[in-house]
């Protein structure tokens, strides 16, 4: 795509509008050399793969859409003060729910994912006043602090071994507790686990209770539910069972290639709610704390759509690539020596750490080891990696890895997700250097059995 083209064509739409009015350059032109330099000293986000942080690199039709509909957007005006860009929002809207199966739902698009699912929360709280809200104690950590700004009773569902929820734990507490949604995850932001949906929600159907899906991190993997990549797996599974869910949040901005600021809400309509028309009154999933976000957001957004749509063959095999990608990289971890697999990926988040070179790592050993790495990794290396690290707590540490020796109450271990459309020739030089730095980090090799401090509480655990 000619992207200087492009933009040109949008800056000469606004200056045309622009010229006819009186220009006020005079008051900022002085400062704009300021700006340039201080801008200057920043960095774009890279045009090669990543493998730290879980958002991707905004597209180019993202990025030209937003910008052309900044230029005409007067006065900070608003999706549903513009017919133009309310228009799009609705169209995007429509092919997101399409995505999920959820034809007859209707929905919003809102000023990001964390909103989309404070929202949800509140239908939740508007569907059951009187009933609590469940969430994974692996999920979002949104959902707790969104039930505590709505003032709404919070109960903490605990996690097996691979992230997901416990369903004997669900059940304990849909028994106990009076719940009137539980909210689960397609794709966690830490793990990248898809909960059971499919079995969730026949539970929560015997229950009478709502089910919300926080898809705000996988959401969009749902498009390789029948895919070779996913096929016959679990998580295929529950993805296609969003389509019988009562709300979902989706969030463009992880992995849409979508630019910051922008998430979206979908409802299941009930007893005609989804022909209410604009100007009908306040719809489900309207709190008012989220006005319409601004008319570029519909418009990158659109844009983004029309050059990847949401199929298999269009935003899909870039999704492929990245699954692809990630199991390559976890078979590389698999069988490397200076590390190790936290846990199987489901999705496209590795979590790994490094051998401390003791016969029973010590959490403390594996911590320092982890930080070592991401701060010895200098931001402008070739090839960039980008590391991250993800804090766990030790009991779940010690499911996945029962001969760790307890030393203290968590940890810290590596976590990737591969970005860009690069990723799958970046797995070989990141892995690499990868292995150089873990090579590199401290070691403590202990041949003593563990003091009894230490012993008390491994066993305990």
């Amino acid at each position: 795509m000619d992207t200087r083209r492009r933009l040109t064509e949008a800056f000469d739409t606004w200056s045309a509008w622009a010229d006819a009015r009186a220009a006020d350059g005079d008051r900022f032109e002085p400062h704009l050399a300021d700006l340039a330099a201080r801008l200057r000293g920043g960095r774009p986000s890279p045009p090669r793969a990543g493998a730290g942080h879980p958002v991707e690199p905004p597209y180019r039709a993202a990025l030209v859409g937003r910008f052309a509909a900044t230029l005409v957007e007067l006065e900070g005006r608003v999706c549903d003060g513009d017919p133009g860009t309310a228009a799009l929002a609705d169209e995007v809207v429509a092919e997101l729910a399409a995505m999920f199966g959820l034809p007859a739902a209707y929905g919003r698009l809102t000023s990001g994912g964390a909103m989309a699912n404070l929202e949800a929360l509140r239908v939740a709280r508007e569907a059951h006043p009187e009933r609590g809200i469940a969430h994974s104690a692996d999920g979002y950590a949104a959902h707790e602090r969104g039930c505590d700004v709505l003032r709404v009773p919070a109960h903490c569902v605990r996690t097996d071994a691979a992230g997901r929820i416990d369903l004997d734990a669900l059940a304990t507490l849909l028994a106990k507790e009076r719940v009137g949604t539980v909210v689960v995850g397609a794709g966690t932001d830490t793990l990248g686990a898809v909960d059971p949906i499919a079995d969730i929600l026949a539970l929560c159907r015997n229950h009478d209770v709502r089910v919300h899906v926080d898809a705000t991190h996988g959401g969009f993997f749902t498009l390789l539910a029948g895919a070779v990549e996913l096929r016959g797996t679990p998580a295929a599974r529950h993805l296609r069972a969003i389509a019988g869910c009562d709300s979902v949040a989706v969030d463009p901005h992880r992995r849409g290639l979508h630019p910051h600021a922008c998430g979206a809400l979908l409802t299941r309509g009930t007893n005609g709610s989804e022909e209410a028309g604009p100007g009908q009154g306040r719809r489900p999933g309207e709190t008012g704390l989220d006005q319409a976000p601004p008319g570029a957001t519909a418009a990158a957004l659109w844009l983004t759509l029309r050059a990847l749509p949401l199929t298999p063959d269009g935003l899909g095999e870039l999704l492929a690539d990245r699954l692809r990608s990630t199991r390559r990289w976890r078979d590389l971890i698999d069988g490397e020596p200076e590390l190790m697999l936290y846990q199987e990926p489901e999705l496209d988040i590795l979590t790994y750490l490094p051998l401390t070179g003791e016969p029973r790592p010590r959490l403390s050993s594996v911590a320092t080891a982890s930080r070592h790495i991401v701060k010895a990794d200098p931001p402008d290396a070739e090839p960039p990696v980008h590391l991250s690290t993800l804090r766990v707590r030790v009991l779940d540490f010690l499911i996945r890895h029962p001969r760790a020796v307890a030393d203290r109450n968590d940890t810290h271990i590596l976590r990737s997700t591969l970005l860009g459309p690069e990723c799958v020739a970046h797995v070989r030089p990141a892995h690499e250097r990868l292995t150089a730095l873990a090579a590199a980090a401290p070691r403590r090799v202990h041949t003593a059995e563990p003091d009894a401090r230490s012993a008390s509480v491994e066993s305990v655990m």
